[in-house]
């Protein structure tokens, strides 16, 4: 499969996630930038410790991901799609809670 592309609809795909990879990273801010040929998306740690005035805060990058730009849309639908059923997701378990106090 070529860089960028996505598996037909309906077709499996297995993944191969190498053992110091599993825990991942966190990270808290991103900063995106691209090429003509890609797109550069840098993970950062944003520090949460208040700076002093004048203090520039610090982002540490964590994980840099380049990305192919025939990818980025995919990518985008992606994370709309598990966003939208992760808000689904809390605002079940809200409104469960709220029916739960009741009565």
């Amino acid at each position: 499969m070529a860089e960028g592309q996505v598996p037909p609809e309906g077709q499996n795909l297995d993944i191969d996630l190498p053992p110091e990879l599993e825990n991942g990273v966190y990270a808290n801010f991103a900063v995106v930038h691209h090429t003509p040929h890609e797109i550069t998306i840098d993970f950062c740690q944003l520090g949460t410790t208040p700076v002093s005035p004048g203090e520039t805060p610090k982002a540490k990058v964590v994980s840099r991901v380049h990305i192919a730009p025939t990818f980025a849309m995919p990518l985008l639908q992606a994370i709309s799609t598990n966003v939208g059923k992760l808000e689904d997701t809390l605002r079940y378990q809200s409104e469960e809670g709220r029916e739960g106090g009741q009565g």
